[in-house]
This record gives structure tokens, sequence and C-alpha cells, in this order.
């Protein structure tokens, strides 16, 4: 399939990241809408901004966008492309070490967008759901496998621990695909774009916060049952009260987030009383 392809020239990035600059058109004017018409007159922060091709577009469309990105010999040619432009911020930074809660404090709940590298994606879905109380939504370019892994079903083979806490947190949907010919150098994989809003509900994040641990030690282990989980990881004087509500014979993947929520709930009010 051939691409309409940007025009916005592609730099060097370094390969140990894992990014290829965005060069499909039509998914780079996806996101910008998504994420403009969710950012109002708000400020979109853009991750590992690289050469600028997202940041582009997301210009057209936005009041602000405050690019992060770490490579100094990338910034140089950032702030050479939109030399003059008011409404872009550059700041070089790790975007793993970015402060959520100062900017929360500065502009109320954040809306993010991202051409992600690979090599880091995953770790910095991790730190959105660490400071999800402080994200409205989130744009970002995953690969595909990522991308369904967040978006499953309970049910589906992809859902994992990370799927949980997607849906706990968010509301995640893929809203464009983008195979290897929309990217410069294309990758060995196709990719995804998923956007995530997420909910305004401190409860869930304090949910997050306290069972993500426990969560992970569940999906771990996706072919053995529940009950040889539980028993083997937590304890068996929790069984009998679990196999009230949950089927003790179910893998995983088949856990809903209600039936997780409940064994975190048995599991922690035991222990809190022992």
């Amino acid at each position: 399939m051939n691409y309409s392809r940007s025009k916005s020239r592609s730099g060097n990035l370094k390969k140990s990241w894992g990014q290829h600059l965005l060069v499909n058109e039509t998914v780079l004017e996806t996101i910008a809408s998504e994420v403009s018409s969710s950012a109002g007159g708000n400020p979109v922060i853009e991750f590992a901004a690289g050469t600028g091709n997202l940041t582009e577009y997301l210009l057209k469309k936005c009041n602000k966008v405050i690019a992060i990105e770490m490579e100094r010999d990338v910034i140089s040619k950032l702030k050479a492309r939109f030399s003059g432009n008011g409404s872009l911020e550059i700041i070089e930074m790790n975007m793993m070490q970015f402060d959520f809660e100062k900017y929360f404090e500065k502009y109320g709940r954040l809306t993010v967008a991202a051409n992600l590298p690979y090599n880091l994606s995953k770790l910095f879905l991790f730190r959105l759901f660490e400071n999800a109380a402080y994200i409205k939504d989130a744009c970002l370019m995953f690969q595909k496998e990522v991308a369904e892994r967040i978006t499953a079903r309970p049910g589906d083979r992809d859902w994992s621990a990370m799927s949980v806490f997607a849906t706990l947190l968010s509301s995640p949907s893929v809203i464009i695909r983008a195979d290897r010919n929309s990217f410069s150098p294309p990758p060995r994989v196709d990719s995804a774009v998923v956007y995530m809003q997420f909910y305004d509900d401190v409860s869930r994040y304090l949910l997050y916060r306290k069972f993500d641990r426990m969560v992970q030690d569940i999906f771990n282990y996706p072919r053995k049952s529940l009950r040889n989980i539980i028993r083997s990881r937590f304890g068996e004087k929790y069984l009998i009260e679990i196999s009230g509500r949950v089927d003790l014979s179910k893998r995983p993947q088949n856990l809903t987030l209600d039936d997780i929520e409940f064994i975190y709930r048995v599991i922690s009010e035991n222990e809190n009383g022992a």
C-alpha cells in the first residue's frame, strides 16, 4: 500500500531506542485531530518529539505544544525547524523523568501525544499508569502487538496485566493502524495508534496503586488455574472465600476486572485483619 508521506525532513535518531520517524500524513493528521479536540485551549504534551514530524501537525491544530526530547542534536534541529513559532515550547528531558504533577498543577489534567520509541513504549505506558490522576487522555503509537494487549478484553488471548491496568484507568481503543511503510526507516513490525481516555476517578487510581503487584503476580502464570495461583502465591486460606464469587478453574486471561478487584479485596482484608 502506498501512503502519502509528510514532506517534513527525517533526521538521525539513536537506533538503540527503536524510534522510527512517522511520515504517514494520514496517521499524523489523525493523531493531531484527536488530541486537539480534547486539549481545547490547553497545551498538548508531546513526548519523544524527534525531528518534529508529529510536532508540525500538532502545531497546526493546537494552541500550544510542549515537546519533550532528550537528544541534544535532535533538539537543535527542532529549534531550527520551528524557529520563531511561539506556540512551541521545547524541553530537553528524558521523558521517563517528566513531572506530570507539576504540569497538572499549572494546566489541569494533561493531554499527551507521542510516536514512542518501541524499546521504551511499555516502560512509558506504565509511567502513565503511575500518573493517571494527572492525565486526561493520551494518543500514542505502539508496536501492533503491544496495542492489542493494551486494548484486549477479558477472554482475549492478549488479556494481561497491561490490559487490566489500561481498562481500570482508561477507555483504550485503537484509532488507526500504521504499517511499516508509514515510518522512516521502516521497522520490521506494524504499529497502531492507541487513544486512551483516562477516567476522572481517583478511586480507580488508588486501586491501581494498591493492587498492581498482585495483578502482575497473577498474570505471571497464564497457564495455571486461579486455584493453583492463589494457593502457591497467596495461600490456601483465601480459596474458600474467593470461590464464593469467582470460578477457581479460570485462567488469568478469563478473569474480569470485577473478579480481580474481588480477589484483591479478599486478600487485602484478610491481611489487614491478621
